[in-house]
């Protein structure tokens, strides 16, 4: 690749990243359906005409939105072990609820969740890998049953559902479900190893 191919190149990711910057400043204060895309390009310094050269439908653009947000906000997707699990959860939580109305976009619009399904799958796949040591002793079936329930534990649903039902502020919705994390992952750990001392031989 020539310098002047590495410039172009260089040039094509400051566009789209301001395209994508405008379009999360918007989300913070407007809900997705209602954000004109005219307004992102202008907001972006860019023509509609290039915005749509990058992405050529809003739902393309929304879905390259959701990784962004995600990056911007710093939620992580992959997760070290079982111990950490509610620990990036609080983290993750904690830093969505200062954007609210970034959040309420995310879980409640069509175009948000479209955003937000990319990362839901990763953070899902990591919470998953996580567990796989404490889950080892379980038929894969039910390892996928517990696994799930964990991870919806650990989504912007969980905690902004149990905030909105039970009246609970965020911050207490979110230390209530790492409770639950920890309370779940400490039981599948003591089965696990029961089972494992079961298992060896005497």
């Amino acid at each position: 690749m020539n310098d002047r191919s590495l410039l172009r190149e260089r040039q094509a990711a400051v566009v789209r990243e301001a395209i994508l910057d405008a379009l999360a400043d918007r989300m913070e204060t407007e809900e997705p359906e209602d954000i004109a895309l005219p307004q992102v390009a202008d907001d972006a310094g860019v023509s509609t005409r290039t915005l749509y050269r990058y992405f050529a439908t809003r739902e393309e653009l929304f879905a390259a939105a959701g990784d962004h947000i995600v990056a911007r906000l710093g939620l992580p997707a992959e997760i070290a072990g079982p111990e950490e699990i509610s620990a990036t959860f609080l983290n993750s939580a904690s830093s969505g609820a200062q954007h609210p109305q970034l959040m309420r976009s995310m879980l409640y619009s069509s175009l948000g969740r479209r955003a937000r399904s990319a990362h839901r799958a990763r953070r899902i796949e990591g919470v998953t890998a996580a567990l796989a040591e404490i889950t080892s002793h379980l038929a894969p079936s039910e390892a996928r049953r517990r696994s799930a329930a964990i991870a919806y534990l650990c989504s912007l649903s969980a905690w902004v559902t149990i905030s909105e039902e039970s009246g609970l502020p965020a911050e207490d919705a979110q230390l209530g479900i790492a409770w639950a994390l920890d309370i779940l992952i400490a039981q599948l750990r003591q089965e696990n190893t029961a089972q494992q001392g079961q298992a060896s031989p005497t």
